[in-house]
């Protein structure tokens, strides 16, 4: 990506362009290597490059780049591709570049050099470069008459080869004789096929279909193109909310499905039976696959490179070698052998005890697959097993088929649990309310009514049905330690919806229950944590938190319980001084939920990425991330409102300079505004707008509309979001009376950055330089390079208004390194810093000029004449010594913006 906010392609553009060669993708991932080859032949005093890798890695493509890209090599290039056809033919892949009658061998001349003098005659006195492909499939005469060459001198000879296959002796006589450099060409990372795809693509890819078409191509970029092909073809791929998305199974195209046939090779009846079973059982344990199958069979796979090997433990599990092998075999498999493997499979694991935490739910889906239905409380069995493991999807088909299958109301009610975590939350509540409404304290009868009660607040943002739910619930109970528990679950839920005196009764009865056990205590303290976070103590909510999470192992029978913990771990850690923390612990928990497949998990981890981004001032990285998540939640609502994300992704877009994005998103935001999470409705609702005034150049205005924010979160005892408000003037560069505000903050507050804010309001006041240096200083080591280097700006303003040139331009340089850690953004402090010469009007039509606002926009946005904007422009035009508006987004920009880390 190249940081612009073009959007994506549409798979119809991109169909034909997609559908051609291999070479005609973008060169991805191969800078490095590149190089390196360039280097060696340049300057290696060996004749010979010869690089190897597997079929389809994209050696050929390497190669020919190579000599493209090589200036110090002018000859002529001659291309010569070997193949099996003529590979029986003496001299074969060489001889349309040798002579038609061959020369007479009477005297018995020395025909290997007679050749080469032919080979080279019209080489016109330069260097002859020889690019020889699939070397390992040459002909012994082709592969002596390079050694030959080689030895000889005055050429320069590229091989490719593919790697774990013999090559003619010839040619490892080349290597072996010092006379060929080689060079291993590896199948692409995940982030290489990130910025392939992306190149090809034009737009955003959602790192759930990097990561599954990595897995599947295995980083191999001929099946990768395949896929991707495919994928167009049936519309698998295709742009959803502006990133590029994979949407159900894979769809493979004939040819590939050809070419991995020809891999796999024609099998004995006994060996495709034992391929298929790991086509729909893998990973399998080798004691099962070899009860299913024999010794010999077992041999025949490892011997024909059909199987690899992972450790678990003690345990060895076997895979397909490659994940299309599986693809292709589970779509080429008729219904009645699938539904064999499966009986054959949930059999052979049924025998061995269900020792694995994962074999009960494994067991329930292939009878789903074998259509056995005749057991539902194994099938019930198996979806509470699927919860555990959080493959909430397939613990969703298990519970509706335990109902199918006569499971009554125990499997309804686990439906609608799955259903909940599955992201229905509509269906869900429809199975929820269609229950008998029996009153028990059984451990089932009060986790069905907690996931209810999630399932309003969380999915159908109903938080009043929610909590009347929970509270009707707990006054008809009698037995103590399930009136507790619901008490700690509503005191969650008050927390986290900003009713603090609720909040105080909840967990009070909760407490009053004794003796309480340990999910109820587990309850309690993560209401605590809320807490103390939101009223600004937040190292002692991260101290709680992270004191549960060691002590105990988390687990509850209700998996979003231990969810919400990481997420509240996530965003304590941000706000307290552990932004490297918090990053790590969002990637973290996004793997698991790429793992998992819980869609809704997986959307509210990258919105904490973006969040996380945000607050270190990589605000391209927060965009890229807040897309995605819009892209997962899309049609999930297993975690929270989309409203949340689109209104702090609004106050990004405006941070980056997008003023009009950022109110389309606003406007979504408000539209879709919810009532369940009102801690964030703040930062969702309010944060935006002043940095959107700032954007359109009304700095005085955006200040204003942060103080009456403030002024609003005070009221709704949100101490952090109103030092977040009330140091936004501060920022912009238009101090207002707040620093005693944020002095009070600080002092009923242990959050670190609360103190470094009244500092900075503080230092403005009194227009102390060396002051605002040092607050810049700790914004940096705090991890929080924009307003590092936004404060860097206001001290090297100040340090010119007091005439110390040098000291204004060793700080301005700071400002500028620190933006580039930005990303290139620029906020209006950053972009003032840079553009010293220019007063604030001009820089603000400067800066809505180069965006491609017309003269005409602007003057209505600022309530302005246009001459009174052209004449500006023109001014800005002298000083900054560009002749137009097409070269001023050069001039107003710094560096250019990082990619995000790859999940």
């Amino acid at each position: 990506m190249n940081g612009r906010n073009d959007r994506p392609a549409s798979s119809e553009h991109l169909g034909h362009e997609a559908g051609s060669s291999p070479r005609s993708w973008p060169l991805t991932g191969r800078d490095e290597i590149l190089s390196e080859l360039i280097s060696r032949l340049e300057h290696s005093d060996r004749p010979c490059l010869l690089i190897t890798g597997p079929a389809g890695v994209g050696k050929t493509r390497l190669a020919r780049e190579l000599l493209s890209r090589t200036d110090a090599f002018q000859g002529q290039v001659t291309a010569a591709p070997a193949t099996e056809s003529t590979a029986q033919i003496p001299f074969g892949a060489l001889a349309h570049l040798l002579p038609a009658t061959w020369p007479s061998v009477n005297g018995r001349p020395n025909l290997l050099r007679v050749l080469a003098d032919a080979l080279l005659a019209d080489a016109d006195g330069g260097q002859r470069i020889l690019l020889v492909d699939d070397a390992h499939l040459l002909d012994e005469g082709s592969a002596a008459l390079l050694l030959h060459l080689a030895v000889r001198g005055g050429t320069q000879i590229v091989l490719t080869a593919r790697s774990g296959v013999a090559m003619p002796d010839a040619i490892e006589a080349l290597v072996r004789g010092d006379y060929a450099v080689r060079v291993d060409l590896r199948p692409l990372d995940p982030d290489s096929v990130r910025h392939l795809l992306e190149r090809t693509l034009r737009g955003q890819v959602q790192s759930t279909t990097v990561r599954r078409l990595w897995e599947c191509s295995s980083g191999n970029v001929l099946w990768l193109q395949q896929l991707v092909d495919a994928g167009l073809a049936f519309g698998a791929l295709a742009v959803v909310e502006e990133v590029w998305c994979w949407q159900g199974p894979f769809q493979l195209s004939t040819r590939l499905v050809d070419v991995v046939g020809q891999r796999m090779g024609q099998l004995p009846a006994a060996v495709q039976r034992a391929v298929g079973l790991l086509a729909f059982g893998e990973p399998l344990g080798v004691p099962v696959l070899e009860g299913l199958t024999s010794a010999a069979v077992m041999d025949e796979l490892d011997r024909r490179n059909l199987v690899v090997s992972e450790g678990d433990g003690r345990r060895v599990h076997l895979r397909l070698a490659h994940p299309l092998y599986g693809e292709v075999l589970r779509g080429q498999t008729p219904p009645h052998r699938r539904r064999r493997y499966c009986q054959e499979l949930a059999a052979a694991v049924q025998r061995t005890g269900l020792r694995r935490r994962e074999d009960l739910a494994r067991v329930g889906g292939w009878l789903l697959e074998a259509g056995d239905l005749s057991d539902p409380r194994l099938l019930l069995s198996a979806a509470d097993h699927a919860v555990l493991t959080m493959d909430f999807t397939l613990a969703a088909r298990l519970a509706q088929a335990a109902c199918d299958a006569g499971g009554g109301a125990p499997a309804r009610r686990t439906l609608a649990d799955t259903l909940g975590y599955a992201g229905h939350g509509v269906r869900a509540e429809q199975v929820h309310s269609d229950l008998p409404q029996t009153l028990t304290s059984s451990r089932g009868h009060l986790q069905s009514v907690q996931l209810r009660a999630a399932n309003m607040y969380l999915s159908l943002d109903r938080p009043a049905d929610a909590l009347e739910l929970l509270r009707r619930t707990e006054q008809a109970m009698t037995d103590d330690a399930a009136r507790a528990e619901l008490a700690a679950l509503q005191a969650i839920l008050l927390a986290v919806h900003a009713d603090w005196p609720a909040y105080a009764q909840a967990v009070t009865r909760a407490r009053g229950c004794a003796p309480s056990s340990p999910r109820t205590a587990l309850r309690i303290r993560y209401a605590e944590c809320v807490d103390h976070f939101c009223h600004g103590r937040t190292v002692a909510a991260r101290q709680l938190i992270e004191s549960e999470l060691s002590a105990t192992s988390g687990d509850d029978d209700i998996p979003m319980v231990r969810a919400g913990l990481m997420g509240w771990l996530c965003i304590i850690q941000a706000f307290s001084g552990r932004l490297g923390e918090a990053e790590a612990t969002a990637v973290d928990q996004c793997r698991q939920a790429q793992d998992s497949g819980w869609i809704g998990q997986l959307g509210a981890w990258q919105f904490f990425l973006g969040r996380v981004a945000a607050r270190q001032g990589r605000l391209k990285s927060a965009q890229r991330y807040m897309r995605e998540a819009a892209s997962t939640l899309r049609d999930d609502s297993t975690w929270g409102q989309q409203a949340l994300v689109l209104g702090e992704w609004a106050t990004i877009e405006a941070l980056i300079g997008n003023a009009d994005r950022a109110k389309s998103l606003l406007d979504q935001a408000h539209l879709a505004r919810v009532e369940s999470y009102r801690v964030f409705h703040i930062p969702a609702f309010q944060m935006a707008q002043p940095w959107i005034l700032a954007t359109q150049g009304r700095g005085r205005d955006a200040a204003r509309q942060a103080i009456r924010a403030a002024d609003d979160a005070r009221q709704q005892q949100s101490p952090l979001w109103e030092a977040e408000l009330l140091h936004l003037p501060i920022r912009l560069g238009r101090p207002a009376a707040v620093s005693g505000r944020l002095a009070e903050l600080a002092a009923a507050s242990d959050a670190p950055h609360i103190s470094v804010y009244a500092e900075h309001a503080a230092a403005i006041a009194a227009r102390d330089a060396s002051g605002v240096e040092r607050v810049s200083t700790a914004f940096e080591a705090a991890g929080m390079h924009l307003h590092a280097a936004e404060a860097a700006a206001h001290a090297a303003l100040l340090w010119s208004r007091g005439s110390n040139g040098t000291r204004a331009q060793q700080v301005a340089d700071r400002c500028h390194q620190l933006a580039q850690r930005c990303e290139g953004v620029t906020t209006p402090a950053v972009l003032a810093c840079w553009t010293p010469e220019l007063t604030d009007r001009e820089r603000d039509i400067a800066r809505l000029a180069a965006i491609g606002h017309s003269s005409q926009r602007i003057a209505g946005q600022l309530g302005i004449t246009v001459r009174t904007v052209d004449n500006h422009l023109y001014r800005v035009y002298r000083k900054t010594g560009v002749s137009g508006r097409s070269e001023l987004r050069k001039v107003l920009s710094i560096g250019l913006p990082d990619s995000p880390k790859e999940l």
